[in-house]
């Protein structure tokens, strides 16, 4: 590969980066509106096993969104690594 073809293509997964990282704070958002919606649910709730049911939906929804972060995280740590591998070429290339 070329020097110019790395670089464009170091580019185009530091975006990639970028986008994912704008995708884990829309999920941080929508996890806590979220956990606050489930928080009023529970608070309102008029027996003690809707609020049970409540509060096991309210931790199912963190669990859920936490697996998303996580999976979001683990492909930006994957896209850096590559980054990693072709800064590596760059400096071996001619």
């Amino acid at each position: 590969m070329s020097k110019e073809s790395i670089r464009a293509s170091i580019a185009s997964k530091r975006t990639q980066i970028a986008r994912i990282r704008t995708e884990i704070a829309a999920i941080r958002s929508r996890k806590k509106e979220a956990a606050e919606r489930y928080a009023a649910y529970i608070k309102n709730a008029s027996s003690a096993s809707s609020k049970a049911g409540y509060r096991s939906q309210k931790a199912t929804s963190a669990a859920n969104y936490e697996a998303q972060i996580r999976s979001k995280m683990s492909s930006i740590a994957s896209i850096q690594s590559s980054i990693a591998s072709l800064q590596a070429q760059l400096k071996n290339a001619k």
